[in-house]
C-alpha cells in the first residue's frame, strides 16, 4: 500500500496533471483551473486526541490561486479499496484547513477534497460516503442540527468512455487502462504520448502488479519511448526473451529428473507452462509468443497422456 500511495502522489503531484483531474472531474472537462495557477501546499496537519498530538497527511494538496486572489485550496485521496471512513478523514483534512484560515488573516476560501478510488474489483457503492453512513442517521430533532458530511468520491475503472476521454494529461492513460481492464480483463495500449513516463509506468506498475510496467529505459534521452504503445512492445520482447530462456531451463531440468524424451511436445507443454506460471502469460498469449497455438498445445498434452508420459 505504501509503494502504491507514493507513485499515486508523484504523478498527481505535477501541476499539469493535477489541474487536469480537477477540470475534468469538477468542471467537465473545462480548462478551468490553469497548471500556472496552482502553488503548492503542505500535507501534514496536526491533531489533539487522547492528551497527544497526531499527524495526518494529505495525499496530495494545491493552493489554487488567480494572481494575488487565492481562489481555493484543492486536495487528492487516492484509495485503492474502500474504507468505511473515508468521510471522517475528509472531515479531518478539510477542518484542519480551514482552522488554517484563523491564522491567515482575512483569507477566506474553499477547501475541497476529491477521493479517486481505483478499485476495479467492486464499487464503491452509496455506503461509506457520508457522514451518516458512519455514525448512523440522527433522529429528526437531532437531524437538524447534524450535518452530512458528504465524501467526494470518483470510481476512476467506472468513468465512461467520454469522460476518460477528456482527460488531457498522462493521467488518460492511467484512467484509460483501469477502465479496460475492469470491463475486458484486457489492456490494448494507448497511443498517447506520455510526458511523465517513468510516473505513469511507476504508478501503473504498483497497482496492477504488471511486472512489464517496471523496466527501465535504458534508451539516450533523445530516443526514449513515450508511447505505452511501443513501451509494451519493448517490455513484452524482454519478457518473452526472459521467459522462453527460463522456460528452456526448466523443461532441461524436468527432463533430465524424469528421463522424457526431449521432443518437440515436451518443449512446447513445459515452455508454455513456464510463461504462464513465471510470467503471468495467458495460455494464448504464451503458445503465441513460442510460435504455437493452443491447440497444438493441447494436441501436444493429449500424445503424452496416450504414450504415458506425464510432464
Amino acid at each position: 500500500m505504501a509503494e502504491k500511495d507514493i507513485t499515486e502522489k508523484l504523478l498527481e503531484d505535477y501541476p499539469d496533471v493535477f489541474a487536469d483531474i480537477v477540470n475534468v472531474l469538477i468542471y467537465n472537462g473545462k480548462d478551468t483551473v490553469n497548471a500556472d495557477d496552482l502553488e503548492m501546499s503542505g500535507t501534514l496537519s496536526q491533531y489533539k486526541a487522547a492528551d497527544a498530538i497526531h499527524g495526518q497527511e494529505r495525499d496530495v494538496a494545491k493552493y489554487w490561486t488567480k494572481g494575488q486572489v487565492r481562489i481555493g485550496l484543492l486536495g487528492l485521496e487516492n484509495q485503492t479499496s474502500r474504507d468505511p471512513d473515508i468521510a471522517l478523514r475528509v472531515i479531518g483534512y478539510d477542518g484542519a484547513a480551514y482552522r488554517d484560515e484563523l491564522t491567515q488573516g482575512d483569507v477566506r476560501y474553499p477547501v475541497v477534497t476529491l477521493v479517486l478510488y481505483f478499485g476495479a474489483d467492486r464499487r464503491w457503492g452509496q455506503k461509506s460516503r457520508s457522514l451518516y453512513s458512519v455514525v448512523g442517521a440522527p433522529d429528526e430533532e437531532l437531524g437538524r442540527y447534524v450535518h452530512d458530511y458528504r465524501a467526494n468520491i470518483f470510481e476512476i475503472a467506472w468513468l465512461d468512455e467520454e469522460t476518460v476521454a477528456k482527460f488531457k494529461s498522462d493521467f488518460r492513460i492511467v484512467a484509460d487502462y483501469f477502465v479496460q481492464m475492469r470491463k475486458n480483463h484486457k489492456y490494448t495500449p494507448s497511443v498517447q504520448e506520455m510526458k511523465h513516463v517513468e510516473d505513469v509506468l511507476n504508478l501503473l506498475a504498483a497497482v496492477s502488479g504488471d511486472q512489464r510496467f517496471q523496466i527501465t529505459q535504458n534508451e539516450p534521452e533523445g530516443r526514449r519511448i513515450t508511447k505505452m504503445e511501443d513501451w509494451l512492445t519493448k517490455a513484452l520482447d524482454k519478457a518473452t526473451e526472459k521467459g522462453i530462456e527460463k522456460g528452456i531451463e526448466k523443461g532441461i531440468e524436468k527432463g533430465i529428473e524424469k528421463g522424457i524424451d526431449k521432443g518437440m511436445a515436451e518443449k512446447l507443454i513445459i515452455c508454455v507452462d513456464s510463461l504462464i506460471k513465471n510470467e503471468g502469460y495467458s495460455r494464448e498469449h504464451a503458445c503465441k509468443v513460442l510460435d504455437s497455438t493452443v491447440d497444438e498445445y493441447e494436441k501436444a498434452k493429449k500424445f503424452l497422456a496416450e504414450t504415458a508420459i506425464v510432464v
